[in-house]
């Protein structure tokens, strides 16, 4: 019995770790046919894509990372220029990552068997941009959002 229980959760972790690869790799792949503009590689068990976006003409550039590793939600870092978290923009605190989603709205969540990076990340992220530079003009986070600040 013990050596049947323990080749079924070997199977387990290893149908897991191809499964994981899979999505991974249609990911990227996804990425690639819709946002040329993006470079994706997969490392560690990661999907990695670093872009470049500039909302306006007059806006600046703006350099981020998307990490994913095909269980957890995407992160999606920004690279340049250095912003700093405050309760009015919509990023984590804890690293820093822009908020894009929420796990108690049907508007903006991440499910993992639902939706793809392309889809809905990346979109996300182009908006997260704007919103980001109109709150630069205004003070004021123009889009639609579920408080989360660390102070109320």
């Amino acid at each position: 019995m013990a050596v049947r229980k323990f080749h079924r959760n070997r199977f387990n972790k290893s149908n897991t770790f191809l499964s994981t690869k899979l999505i991974l790799v249609r990911e990227k792949k996804l990425i690639e046919i819709n946002y040329a503009f993006l470079k994706c590689t997969i490392s560690n068990n990661k999907l990695i894509c670093f872009g470049h976006t500039k909302p306006t003409e007059y806006s600046k550039e703006y350099e981020f990372k998307v990490i994913y590793d095909g269980l957890s939600p995407p992160k999606v870092f920004v690279i340049k220029p250095d912003i700093v978290y405050n309760n009015d923009i919509h990023m984590f605190p804890k690293d820093n990552t822009l908020c894009l989603y929420h796990s108690k709205t049907d508007d903006f969540y991440w499910d993992n068997k639902k939706h793809h990076i392309h889809s809905t990340i990346i979109p996300w992220t182009l908006e997260w941009f704007i919103y980001y530079e109109l709150y630069m003009i205004s003070g004021k986070w123009e889009h639609p959002y579920i408080d989360h600040r660390l102070t109320k």
